[in-house]
């Protein structure tokens, strides 16, 4: 067996580097975190090459002592803490220590900085851990600090860096975060000499969240106020039309600094209970204010896990707070005010003004109706409205969508034995007995055709261009899948990197796949999930192809059976609908015969 050693340090540090610093996302955060702690109210962050060429943070903030610059470099020194005690009530967004100590290992870095109680700034370079200058220089109160060739001394860490494209994506989703997370902090982002986000810094939460996904998200939020004395939760959820494919909508600040919580984003979408689809997550900006002593903070060095005390109690707080603003906010009691009518024929009889309130919640009796839209085209069928006294009126139908003049018989023969609930029929086939669902065929038939473009996709002009806000990660992946979305039917103006201009839209079945559906589209691509991003465009077909479908309920006649039949006989796909469900399912003459014990 080897025998055992101290590592130098300099390895020492480069092993450390691993936890801290795994990407140039990572050393931004860490650097603007020191920063935020340092009282700074601006903050310029610079980068070039998607952070792996340079990398720049300047601050207005407290700066720091000439004596206390190169202590500064060393490993587990801060001035955040002093004893074990204070790592159970931390206020600072940084308290390890090992920030400058890992980012030095591992590039060359230059810190300027000054004090204001001293005439002079200090400036410090470091390359793979090493001091290389330390002189006195002029300067003004604050920090500067310069990262150059991040892991240029690691080849077998760099060869795991993603394209500067990717790195710069993800450095602007935490400046996004970070935009939010302080208000109060003026921050300016600038990727490749280009502003990406300036935020005014002026305490408003609302024109923060503006600033990061833009002005048509401010009419789509609801504020959130909760306080029960153990918790306090402020912020904004965003109404179901909001919610994402993703929990990239999803930002959790807990006294000041950016979590992620596994518990708190299940307790959002609990909050939101039916009124998003299953596989849509809610959008949401929460504040949450809690003793120092309930949480802790010191989990993992990038430290974005935290552990409550008490989560399920956090966890219910943050499903009442949510779902309390959207009640308040998105479901809104109107007053309508009836108008004087002149009092029936009486010398002594006057009809008092009444205001009578009305709750939209409750629900609005309908009539019982039908709707049946051709698959080809957006214009709507005239629905038959039933009446408890009479039989509804006979109108002439439209060719059904299925119809298939040219489609031959079934090869064996067969007839419709009957229907149940207007759903279900029952259609016997030589020895074979068949369940279809009407909805889940129909269904099948429609995505097929869709998917193998026997049914036209068209781009539909926008009466108004649509301005598309585009955080870093989807700006990424719309560059990378332009080609993909013009093919598909978007057409749209040059893109920036915090948006693009629609101008027409793909339509499918008459449904034009607008903004929401390109926001869906750009984070699964964003994720680098291959599988899921090739899954987006059948997403799509297969809401479409269901929206389209005869319903449940619906009644069909004989000739639309018969004519179904014959195009379900010509696929190759017959057991399920696009979503899983069964199509048909299928009881021999044996099969009956042993339920009804005639065999054995």
């Amino acid at each position: 067996m080897p025998k055992i050693h101290v590592l130098p340090p300099r390895i020492a540090n480069q092993i450390a580097a691993g936890e801290v610093v795994e990407r140039p996302a990572s050393v931004v955060k860490e650097l603007v975190e020191n920063a935020i702690d340092a009282g700074a109210t601006a903050i310029t962050i610079e980068i070039e090459n998607g952070g792996l060429d340079n990398i720049r943070i300047t601050d207005n903030g407290s700066g720091i002592a000439d004596d206390d610059c190169e202590m500064a470099f060393l490993r587990h020194a801060t001035s955040k803490i002093s004893t074990a005690n204070d790592l159970f009530a931390i206020r600072s967004l940084g308290f390890r220590g090992e920030a400058l100590a890992s980012i030095a290992a591992v590039s060359r870095v230059m810190l300027q900085t000054q004090t204001e109680e001293d005439e002079l700034g200090t400036q410090i370079r470091y390359e793979s851990g090493d001091l290389i200058e330390h002189r006195r220089t002029a300067g003004t109160r604050g920090t500067s600090i310069e990262v150059r060739d991040l892991f240029y001394n690691v080849p077998a860490r760099l060869k795991f860096v993603k394209s500067a494209r990717a790195e710069s994506a993800a450095i602007g989703d935490y400046i996004a975060k970070l935009i939010l997370s302080a208000p109060q902090i003026a921050v300016h982002y600038v990727s490749g000499g280009k502003t990406v986000y300036r935020s005014t810094g002026n305490g408003s939460a609302k024109d923060a969240l503006v600033s990061v996904y833009g002005i048509s998200t401010e009419r789509q939020i609801c504020p959130v106020a909760f306080d029960d004395g153990y918790l306090k939760i402020t912020g904004f959820v965003g109404v179901p039309d909001l919610a994402r494919a993703n929990r990239s909508g999803q930002t959790f600040l807990l006294n000041g600094r950016i979590i992620r919580s596994n518990a708190l984003s299940n307790a959002l979408s609990r909050s939101f209970d039916t009124r998003v689809l299953i596989g849509r997550f809610p959008f949401a900006v929460l504040y949450m204010n809690i003793a120092y002593a309930e949480v802790d903070v010191n989990v993992h060095p990038a430290k974005l896990e935290v552990r409550f005390t008490d989560e399920q109690r956090v966890s219910r707080s943050v499903v009442v707070a949510c779902s309390e603003a959207l009640i308040r906010s998105y479901v809104p009691t109107i007053e309508i005010r009836r108008e004087e009518r002149e009092p029936e024929p009486s010398p002594v009889f006057t009809a008092p003004e009444e205001t009578y309130r009305v709750d939209l919640r409750a629900p609005i009796p309908q009539p019982s109706s039908t709707l049946r839209e051709d698959g080809y085209s957006s214009v709507p069928r005239v629905p038959t409205y039933r009446f408890p006294a009479r039989e509804p009126e006979v109108r002439p139908r439209p060719e059904p969508i299925f119809l298939n003049k040219t489609s031959e018989p079934l090869s064996e023969p067969f007839h419709v034995i009957g229907c149940a609930f207007d759903t279900y029929w029952y259609v016997q086939q030589g020895e074979s007995v068949y369940c279809i669902d009407q909805h889940a065929a129909h269904e099948r038939l429609l995505y097929d055709a869709l998917m193998a473009r026997t049914a036209a996709i068209v781009s539909q002009t926008l009466f108004l261009p649509e301005d598309m806000r585009l955080l870093p990660s989807e700006y990424d992946a719309f560059i990378t899948n332009k080609a993909e979305l013009k093919r598909l039917g978007f057409v749209f103006s040059d893109a920036s990197e915090i948006g693009v201009t629609l101008l027409a839209v793909p339509q499918i079945n008459g449904t034009a796949l607008k903004t929401a559906f390109l926001h869906d589209v750009l984070e699964y691509l964003s994720e680098n999930d291959e599988a899921r991003a090739n899954e987006w465009f059948r997403d799509a077909i297969a809401q479409s192809a269901c929206k389209h479908a005869i319903k449940a309920g619906e009644r069909l006649s004989h000739e639309e059976i018969r004519q179904l039949l014959d195009r379900l006989s010509e696929q190759e796909t017959l057991l399920t609908c696009p979503h899983g469900r069964p199509v048909a399912i299928r009881f021999t003459k044996t099969d009956i015969e042993k339920m009804f014990k005639r065999i054995l």
